[in-house]
């Protein structure tokens, strides 16, 4: 028996991750200790690594659920953890990733983007790759290594490789209704486009807005898309007094709406404002978990 800490290692996702798929898709019942701790057998941890690989090749979270639990899919019982499995050395990636930029190398690029999300699952591989990837590349920019045109050309690979996972990830029109972006004036929208792919890999039904959309905008979302949650983007300590002017028309607009906010300045704008964690991997079942309290 496993706990879900040597659980969600052996499968290769998060804990947050695993109680998600257990609350809300049924994919395992795991058992419980005297204290209420989750315990996993070898057959849960078979269910729970046919879920990851359903999900990295396309499927829903909903659908895989529904054909492990309906028993059409063989769970191979005796494959070693992820964690055991053959990867691409993360700093090997990132390093080609820096290389390719340097050398204004799409090819290049484009080849380190496959090696680096090849890692693990998608929330996996951004928070332990893409995103340390693109930290050294701005480093590598504020050093002189880089030129601004290589850094415009990785940085816009990277956003057509999750502007297509996102579209890869599908829709769930009787999910959660969510909207996501970034406020007026801000632009760094690579970190909410990872987010809004992992909400709708989660069986949410994303609008994904992009940058710097206005206040009017963000209401005329939110209406027409009936939404539940609205969720910004607050990378920069200027985002935050933007954010700030956008959650209170929501707010004013739409009392009973969910409202969060994710990346590093995301905190501290309203009483009624979620702060979602700064990783993918928890920030999308963090909201998940607001959204059916």
């Amino acid at each position: 028996m496993f706990t879900i800490k040597q659980a969600a290692h052996r499968v290769g996702v998060t804990e947050a991750t695993l109680r998600t798929w257990e609350r809300r898709y049924g994919v395992v019942s795991p058992e419980r200790t005297d204290a209420g701790y989750r315990l996993y057998d070898q057959p849960a941890l078979a269910a729970l690594s046919a879920m990851r690989r359903l999900i990295e090749t396309g499927w829903s979270a909903s659908a895989a659920a529904r054909a492990i639990v309906n028993g059409e899919i063989p769970l191979e019982r005796d494959s070693p953890p992820a964690s055991a499995v053959a990867a691409p050395s993360v700093a090997t990636c990132l390093q080609e990733f820096l290389d390719a930029s340097s050398r204004l190398d799409p090819r290049g690029v484009e080849a380190s983007l496959d090696q680096g999300l090849s890692i693990g699952s998608f929330e996996y591989a951004v928070d332990t790759w893409l995103f340390p990837a693109l930290v050294a590349l701005g480093e590598g920019w504020a050093r002189g290594e880089i030129d601004v045109a290589g850094e415009h050309m990785a940085s816009h690979q990277v956003l057509r490789r999750l502007g297509a996972a996102f579209e890869a990830a599908g829709t769930r029109t009787r999910g959660p209704k969510v909207v996501v972006g970034l406020p007026a004036g801000s632009f760094h929208e690579l970190g909410a486009l990872a987010f809004a792919t992992a909400a709708r890999r989660l069986g949410h039904d994303v609008l994904y807005l992009g940058p710097d959309v206005p206040d009017q905008s963000w209401l005329t979302a939110v209406r027409s898309h009936d939404a539940d949650a609205a969720v910004l983007g607050v990378v920069t300590t200027l985002d935050q007094q933007r954010a700030g002017q956008t959650v209170r028309k929501l707010r004013a607009h739409h009392p009973d709406l969910l409202i969060a906010c994710g990346g590093v300045h995301g905190t501290s704008l309203a009483a009624d404002v979620h702060t979602l964690p700064h990783d993918i991997a928890d920030a999308a079942p963090a909201l998940d978990a607001l959204l059916h309290q």
